[in-house]
């Protein structure tokens, strides 16, 4: 619940700043952070050309399940920390559509990043009183 809590409390702050962090607690066999906001380049995927950014006009969605990830099993000589950075779409209904990697250190922080965002929901954000698809940036760090 204090994810839920620090994500929306970051994405509203977001709005307001263009930067924005949420702490996540610790996660089996080691912790993660997580940090959303506003993105500055967008990847060229046209896809998320679909997704408004958040200004001040918009509401941001707010997170109502954000589990934190799972640290991955690492070989024993790999570094034990990572940071994976996303482009996040959220579609108008509240559900995580486009997921864009835009940097990560390692591919096994970068799965388990992924695949633990796709499960995120939110109610959606908001302009003129209406829900409309925005992107997030989700930055993801990882150490054990």
């Amino acid at each position: 619940m204090r994810i839920l809590t620090l994500i929306a409390l970051a994405i509203l702050t977001a709005t307001l700043t263009s930067q924005a962090v949420a702490q996540s607690g610790n996660t089996s066999g080691g912790s993660s952070s997580v940090s959303i906001s506003t993105p500055a380049n967008g990847p060229d995927d046209e896809g998320f050309a679909a997704y408004q950014r958040l200004t001040p006009g918009i509401k941001p969605p707010k997170a109502t399940r954000a589990p934190d990830p799972d640290f991955p099993q690492l070989p024993v000589d790999a570094e034990p920390r990572g940071v994976v950075v996303l482009l996040v779409g959220i579609d108008a209904n509240g559900h995580v559509g486009l997921v864009h990697v835009l940097r990560s250190s390692n591919d096994a922080f970068q799965n388990s990043a992924v695949s633990t965002v796709k499960t995120w929901k939110f109610s959606p954000a908001r302009k003129d009183g209406k829900p409309v698809p925005v992107q997030v940036t989700v930055e993801m760090k990882f150490q054990k």
